[in-house]
């Protein structure tokens, strides 16, 4: 018995001594930080736009953005430190920023002047932790990454537009890219005054079958063409199905309504296009053009002001092939 209990007490020593090794090996371990009561919780508000891709006309009419900062505890006036992680040379950025008694929000501006044509620019900041309470959920985040890029819309072609049924005269439109990106825009679609833009869904070289948009290559033309993917203009289908909506204003859910041939006329209520990204039979695009054959294809279902609707239906687009 006495035998059995000696070595009972030394497993028990080992087991110990086990324990107090393994907690010394983590030198490095830190007990999480306090947070005093009155720590004001500041933070970038999640409404801060992360990225800017800006044409010429619209740089030069601002060099500058305005970030939002937000804080939990609103009393007195506060003074907070912005730490630079990384900043490419255009941005200025202030030190601090400073919110006034009784205030929830300030805002930070920053100016970019000097960004150079098709260059992508990149700041990374931070509030001073000192002022951020990281065990509390917010709307937003303590960091804030931000790029901007200066590229232009250039025109490729003009492009006719018809409707496979007649439903509407055929329409003309100035087609153009954004230099250097998966991006297109054909102005006053279909005579609707939206200048619609689309990104291309291409074909996987090695599946014929699978669409991406990251098997296009804005300098290997062989790549411009496939799906087209709405980018501005529209919403999803609020009942699931599989088609999207032409909105006048995507953002208060305001659809595009207008008469392609005039007001004396029958014209579109609201209209919806079938999107199915598995074929390339139920919309395509080929953005190089041809002579011969279609180089734009959507399947719209239109519903007309006078309350009837067409069915699902073709619309297809030419232009000639581009150099």
């Amino acid at each position: 018995m006495r035998k059995l209990t000696n070595i009972l007490y030394m497993f028990v020593a080992v087991f110990v001594a086990a324990a107090f090794t393994a907690c010394s090996d983590d030198d490095n371990f830190e007990w999480p930080k306090k947070v005093s009561p009155d720590n004001p919780g500041v933070y970038f508000a999640s409404s801060n736009e992360a990225t800017a891709t800006l044409t010429p006309e619209e740089y030069a009419q601002s060099q500058s953005f305005t970030l939002t900062l937000k804080r939990l505890n609103n009393k007195g006036e506060l003074t907070v430190p912005i730490i630079v992680d990384k900043a490419d040379k255009v941005f200025t950025i202030p030190t601090t920023a400073t919110f006034q008694d009784g205030a929830n929000e300030t805002t930070l501006e920053i100016k970019y002047p000097g960004m150079e044509m098709l260059h992508t620019y990149t700041l990374i900041i931070h509030v001073d932790e000192a002022y951020t309470n990281p065990y509390v959920a917010t709307d937003g985040m303590a960091s804030f990454k931000y790029e901007a890029s200066l590229i232009r819309w250039v025109k490729l072609t003009e492009g006719v537009f018809k409707w496979n049924q007649g439903e509407f005269a055929d329409t003309r439109s100035e087609i153009y890219w954004l230099e250097g990106k998966n991006r297109f825009r054909i102005n006053n679609f279909l005579n609707s005054g939206i200048n619609w833009e689309f990104s291309i869904l291409a074909a996987d070289p090695m599946d014929a079958s699978m669409h991406d948009a990251a098997n296009f290559n804005p300098n290997d033309r062989s790549t411009w063409h496939g799906i087209p993917s709405p980018y501005n203009h529209w919403a999803a289908d609020p009942a699931g199905k599989t088609c999207w909506f032409l909105m006048q204003d995507a953002d208060n859910g305001i659809y595009a309504q207008w008469y392609p041939d005039g007001e004396e006329f029958v014209g579109i209520d609201f209209v919806n296009f079938w999107y199915d990204t598995s074929d390339e039979w139920w919309g395509n695009v080929d953005m190089r053009g041809s002579a011969t054959e279609p180089c734009f294809k959507l399947i719209p279902f239109v519903y007309y002001t006078d309350e009837t609707d067409s069915g699902y239906t073709d619309l297809y687009g030419y232009w000639d092939p581009i150099g």
